[in-house]
């Protein structure tokens, strides 16, 4: 469950003898060569990111709804670079990385809803590159989004789009030590037997699953490994500390393309370009409640400045 204070996780971070000598084990670990110069001439940057990311959170708890999305936004970038120091020394070690790495539509529809937009890759950019340097996975420039799909899979707002949708796009699986029980019935969502049930939860994840047992309700997969909110594909982390699993065909999902991260990124780039460029909808649509877009803006918002601080500390946590 996410803790009264997310930042706790951080504390340890905020000394600079003790984040050289963190930033050092993750480049020994890795094999990068002088990692102890390395560390020490990233120590500081480390800190303040994780400062500079701080204060962009706390500014946006006390803050209007209408600008969150800015400092929330900000805020999620500075964590992604501390995370990224962890792996990638250099950084940045060009302008190219410097960039947000989405785009968006320039101009808006006349009858535009927010659900139905959508952003798009760029080549480079943070986007790219934190993908690849925290979660190893590539995405193709010109790869589209769409912000409905991407809400679907914060499991935080399943209820909400029950109400628009009259079905959820999440099942909640069971957790029970290393005994991961789901319900039988993605088999038939997924149009999928057992045995090729199996094979495609382990396609997607870093961890090996076993079948252990099967009944009307229940298949029970185990597995050796600790699952994490970071590394638990293709089961999705809840806020509450427990798991679900999506209902969709493998090639109607982002199945093993995009963790967390990536969707609430995708989703802060996208209303924060609203906030700032697209000033009169972003009034209107928090007056006039014509569309179905607020209820999911403002939960999403409730949602990520909760969440996001969390699960990077987390993240770093797992490195000690």
């Amino acid at each position: 469950m996410i803790a009264s204070n997310p930042w706790e996780l951080y504390y340890s971070f905020f000394s600079s003898s003790k984040a050289q000598s963190y930033l050092y084990r993750c480049y020994e670990r890795a094999g990068i060569e002088q990692a102890e110069s390395k560390s020490y001439q990233n120590c500081y940057p480390f800190i303040y990111f994780i400062e500079h990311g701080k204060k962009y959170y706390d500014l946006a708890s006390i803050s209007p709804a209408e600008i969150q999305p800015v400092l929330l936004f900000y805020g999620m970038i500075q964590l992604i670079k501390a995370c990224v120091l962890t792996t990638d020394p250099d950084y940045p070690e060009n302008s190219s990385v410097l960039a947000h790495g989405l785009t968006t539509r320039k101009r808006k529809k006349k009858c535009y809803e927010f659900l139905h937009d959508e952003v798009k890759v760029q080549r480079n950019g943070l986007f790219n590159h934190f993908s690849y340097q925290l979660f190893h996975v590539k995405h193709t420039e010109g790869e589209k989004f769409k912000m409905l799909s991407l809400l679907q899979y914060i499991p935080e707002l399943q209820n909400r789009l029950q109400e628009i949708q009259q079905k959820q796009q999440l099942l909640q699986v069971i957790q029970d030590q290393h005994d991961w029980h789901i319900p039988s019935c993605i088999l038939t969502t997924l149009h999928m037997n057992t045995e090729r049930f199996l094979t495609y939860i382990n396609q997607g994840s870093s961890s090996s699953f076993q079948l252990k047992n099967e009944t009307k309700s229940h298949i029970v997969l185990s597995t050796s490994s600790i699952l994490t909110p970071f590394s638990s594909q293709p089961f999705i982390w809840s806020s509450d500390n427990t798991y679900y699993i999506s209902r969709s065909r493998p090639e109607e999902s982002f199945y093993g393309a995009l963790n967390e991260p990536m969707i609430h990124y995708s989703i802060l780039y996208n209303l924060s370009m609203l906030c700032r460029y697209e000033t009169e909808w972003w009034s209107d649509i928090f007056h006039s409640y014509t569309t179905n877009d607020l209820p999911f803006i403002l939960s999403f918002l409730q949602t990520t400045q909760r969440k996001i601080p969390e699960w990077f500390g987390r993240y770093l946590l797992s490195l000690t």
